[in-house]
């Protein structure tokens, strides 16, 4: 019968501290390597690498667990053999295997000799690995992350680390700097070669077809820059604006750029005040003039806009602002243009942050949008609405008529809710209904919803707002911690 490492560990899991306590009972060695407060994933990999080293005390290690627990070991004998083998055999014949043993251990010597930054660089494969196979980790700690990933492939077939993990992290480095990491994308390679030889089932073909979708998925991705813009009312001035703006880049976590702003301030009664204030008007211009700096100092493939906007303003038709002289060409037909919450980083709204993050990694992995979008009407009292959107599944919320005011409350429930997501009309749409429009946008992947409000917006009169809250990607004067 073939030792699976991943069932093992699923049998440990599965037994209670109490019964592994007692099954560890002839095995000193094991207990000795336990310290007070150590965490529960390390005493587990003390058991299984001590038993995968010492393969003579396996045996003996079963057959006290199915003393403690048979129920637990019959599943696992079960497991071993297939769901359709319902006779459990006998501890003398269990044979122990171990296939890919050997991979790990030549991982570990590798990812071991690394720094930090190509660590840094595992992070973000590490976790793109883990949406695409539909499980998030939401527990693990960066701190940790040596020690977690590791633990975490032997947790992984063989065919699933060298098809899939391994060509991911080969395509970020390549994409990253090619230069930089060519010994061990090299090295790495050779691995990957040994194995497809010794096990036939996989083929160098699907791996290089693997490797050359996620160098194209990792380069388009890199292209993606963003133009952070913050926009404050003045409580003290009336129709005076603050602004600042950031370049963005998607490849580069926490870069933050900032740019410049040439347009002469408005002069305030407080001679004193370090604060510069600017009319409506100067700020379509500024926003101008940060897309030219961007542009004309950047090779720009394309450019996300993101306004970081108190709820007072919620109403701004950014997206309809000029964006070239002849004020024929709106902002939001050029670029993605979306709204983001200045008010959700005020610190009263920091109970909230874990609804808030949570719900977007809900949002990532979401399938189907359409069901997870709450349907409301703008005269809906606005503790209902919260109650309504405090549901973990719920992640937008469409508005079925056109919002042309109270947006301080719709503001408020996606606040209290930590909704990341809102979609509206400014005007009701020249064909079908509010929420037929907005059902339609809802049918797509959702992670392209800014883009398809986008096509929308080249069309007439499709006045729609979208609020779009990513809470990993925040301007630096109101980072939430």
């Amino acid at each position: 019968m073939k030792y699976d490492r991943s069932k093992f560990r699923e049998l440990i899991k599965s037994l209670t501290a109490q019964e592994l306590d007692e099954s560890l009972d002839s095995f000193p060695s094991v207990r000795n390597q336990f310290t007070d407060g150590q965490q529960k994933y390390l005493r587990d990999r003390i058991i299984l690498d001590y038993f995968e080293r010492h393969q003579e005390d396996f045996l003996n290690f079963l057959k006290a667990i199915q003393e403690c627990n048979s129920e637990a070991y019959n599943n696992y004998v079960n497991n071993l053999n297939g769901s359709d083998n319902k006779n459990i055999l006998p501890l003398s014949g269990l044979k122990v295997e171990n296939s890919d043993s050997q991979l790990i251990e030549e991982l570990t010597d590798i990812f071991s000799q690394q720094d930090d930054l190509f660590w840094q660089c595992v992070k973000q494969v590490y976790q793109d690995f883990l949406w695409q196979l539909n499980e998030p980790d939401l527990e693990f700690e960066s701190d940790n992350l040596r020690e977690h990933l590791l633990l975490q492939l032997e947790d992984w077939t063989e065919k699933t680390i060298i098809l899939e993990f391994i060509p991911r992290l080969l395509a970020y480095l390549s994409n990253k700097d090619s230069n930089q990491y060519l010994e061990i994308v090299r090295i790495l390679q050779k691995i990957v070669k040994k194995h497809i030889d010794i096990y036939p089932v996989m083929t160098m073909d699907a791996f290089k077809e693997a490797l050359r979708n996620f160098k194209q998925e990792y380069k388009k991705s890199s292209n993606i820059n963003y133009l952070i813009i913050e926009i404050k009312d003045s409580q003290s001035h009336p129709n005076l604006f603050q602004i600042s703006g950031w370049l963005a880049k998607n490849n580069i976590p926490d870069y933050l750029k900032p740019l410049n702003n040439q347009q002469l301030r408005v002069e305030t009664e407080e001679k004193r005040t370090q604060e510069q204030y600017y009319k409506k008007e100067n700020i379509e211009e500024i926003v101008k003039s940060f897309i030219t700096q961007i542009t004309e100092s950047e090779e720009i493939q394309e450019l996300i806009i993101e306004f970081f906007l108190p709820s007072s303003l919620f109403g701004w038709e950014v997206d309809k602002w000029k964006f070239d002289s002849s004020n024929k060409i709106c902002l939001g037909i050029v670029h993605e243009v979306r709204i983001r919450s200045l008010d959700r980083m005020k610190p009263m709204y920091k109970l909230y942050k874990n609804r808030w993050e949570n719900k977007w990694r809900y949002l990532k992995r979401c399938v189907s949008p359409l069901p997870q979008f709450l349907n409301s009407d703008i005269n809906c009292n606005v503790n209902t609405l919260i109650g309504q959107l405090q549901d973990n599944k719920i992640i937008g919320l469409k508005l079925t008529s056109a919002l042309k005011s109270n947006h301080e409350e719709i503001a408020s429930a996606l606040y209290y809710s930590g909704t990341p997501i809102a979609l509206w009309f400014r005007s009701e749409p020249p064909e079908g209904d509010c929420k037929t429009e907005l059902d339609n946008l809802l049918q797509h992947d959702l992670l392209q919803l800014s883009m398809q409000v986008r096509q929308q917006r080249s069309q007439p009169e499709r006045h729609i707002s979208l609020i779009w809250d990513d809470p990993n990607r925040l301007i630096p004067t109101y980072q939430l911690k």
